[in-house]
């Protein structure tokens, strides 16, 4: 009835308020009352259940058994999500919409954390700026000492007086470069660029956020350092927020400063760590009517479900994933991958650089593999086709290795866009990628983080995956156990965008 599965010569003890676990494992594994096709058919038989106020033994209040049946479900009903992707994948924009969404308000001390980073990632941002800044002037520089040597043709008098001048002052006699930065900018340049290198900056910080405003908003209007952001492609740890930001420096960087709801939601990270963020949250979205049918029955419904998002940050992967196995009771891993970034690079812990699909496309494998995850749900939210459908028309989808086989139908020959081609493709490559190793269907849906609606239409998607599991495990019904009626199709849910 409670449809619990129990193997060969396997045994199990059942306590009196429904919990039970395997023989000798001292491990709740769940709760009879907690399983919907129990409550269905002990209502529908008259069979007893307990009642709201039961209590267990009283010896060991922190056991599973000494809690009521209402307060065991109420745990029971806490079902983790595991969020996790790469720098830059949208997974901290997607923990902060949950909080707007789902009623969890930011703490006086998170809001103070997340203006301290902002405040800080401003001059990361423009360390990023700077960096570039020289390259591009030296490439710069070493094009012009070429076009020196053959304009001058072979008077070694004359390209000598050139080169000299142009590596002392870094300008043509007739025509500066683009990215010489002025010189009063020079020594702050410099003190930035290497406090950044040597990673120093938190000694000095915040303190120089008040001190230098003026100074980081004449530099990141300076023309060279404009140029440099002209093309912030070929910079690539630069987010796209660093204009947003930096437009703002002295707003910023004042202590009367309040981050805006958007503020904190193109804010880089979750912490100034960046590192574990958790917060409890569950759907309010019953109807008047539900609530009056709700109202006309014998048997109020139970809770609403909770759930825990637990967002990660993927660097902790470093040492060997061994600290996964805290998380082995998660409900499901929501895995985000930035579309956009098919065409971007990504260093990994030794510094090597590599296509950062390929390292998204790897970190998922190493997540699915994991023992700790054998048996759990994954859904894979494929973020920011806003700026993919921008991009993918002058940025070919085959500059990624793994899409090499990428083939798009021409748009007159049918009605899908590129970008909507392009999507479908990526998800079946994760889909078939999934389904290689773990012999399931992979749930898939499209996002852009940075939108609250379409926030919300994912964390509702992943609640119907979890109520498809959830039904398929009861089988409440007694339908036969047929996948295709669980199907995971991209297009099997009403949640999923039609285009």
């Amino acid at each position: 009835m409670a449809n619990v599965q129990c193997p060969r010569d396997t045994h199990f003890w059942l306590y009196d308020d429904g919990s039970y676990e395997e023989e000798g494992q001292n491990n709740i594994k769940g709760n009879i009352w907690g399983k919907a096709s129990s409550r269905f058919i002990s209502s529908l038989f008259s069979l007893p259940v307990p009642s709201a106020n039961f209590q267990g033994p009283k010896d060991d209040q922190t056991s599973f058994s000494s809690r009521s049946v209402v307060e065991y479900l109420e745990q029971g009903r806490v079902q983790k999500l595991l969020l996790f992707g790469l720098e830059g994948s949208g997974t901290s924009t997607l923990f902060k919409q949950a909080k707007f969404l789902y009623g969890n308000k930011f703490t006086e001390q998170e809001l103070q954390n997340i203006k301290l980073m902002i405040q800080s990632n401003m001059y990361k941002y423009l360390s990023l700026l700077l960096e570039g800044r020289e390259r591009f002037e030296e490439e710069a520089l070493m094009e012009r000492k070429y076009n020196v040597s053959d304009a001058e043709g072979s008077d070694p008098v004359v390209i000598d007086y050139k080169l000299t001048a142009l590596c002392e002052t870094g300008v043509d006699q007739s025509k500066p470069c683009i990215y010489s930065i002025n010189q009063k900018f020079k020594h702050f340049s410099d003190w930035l660029l290497e406090i950044m290198a040597m990673g120093d900056f938190d000694a000095c910080f915040p303190a120089a956020t008040r001190e230098y405003a003026p100074l980081v908003d004449e530099l990141w209007k300076d023309p060279a350092i404009q140029e440099t952001y002209k093309r912030r492609e070929e910079l690539l740890f630069l987010p796209d927020v660093a204009k947003y930001f930096l437009d703002r420096a002295i707003e910023i960087s004042s202590n009367e400063y309040e981050p805006s709801q958007k503020d904190i939601l193109y804010a880089e990270g979750v912490t100034q760590s960046n590192g574990l963020a958790f917060m409890e949250f569950s759907f309010d979205d019953r109807s008047p009517m539900s609530e009056i049918h709700d109202e006309n029955l014998e048997y109020p419904p139970p809770p609403s479900p909770k759930y825990q998002l637990i967002r990660i940050n993927s660097k902790g992967l470093h040492d060997g994933c061994k600290w996964l196995d805290m998380f082995e009771d998660v409900r499901a891993v929501i895995f985000c991958v930035a579309l956009s970034e098919y065409d971007h690079m990504y260093s990994d812990s030794a510094g090597c650089l590599y296509n950062k699909m390929l390292a998204s496309r790897d970190l998922f494998e190493s997540l699915v593999r994991h023992p700790c995850f054998k048996d759990t749900r994954f859904v894979l939210l494929l973020n920011k086709y806003d700026a993919f459908e921008e991009k993918i028309n002058r940025s070919p989808l085959r500059v990624c290795e793994w899409f090499e086989d990428f083939s798009p139908v021409k748009p007159h020959h049918n009605n899908q866009s590129l970008a909507h081609q392009a999507y479908y493709y990526v998800a079946m490559k994760f889909k078939d990628l999934y389904h290689s190793i773990s012999n399931r269907k992979l749930f898939v849906w499209q996002t852009r983080a940075r939108e609250r609606s379409s926030v919300d239409e994912a964390f509702k998607y992943i609640r119907e995956v979890l109520k498809w599991e959830e039904d398929k495990d009861d089988n409440t019904y007694g339908i036969a156990g047929d996948e295709s009626f669980y199907s995971t199709e991209l297009s099997s849910s009403p949640y999923i965008r039609q285009e």
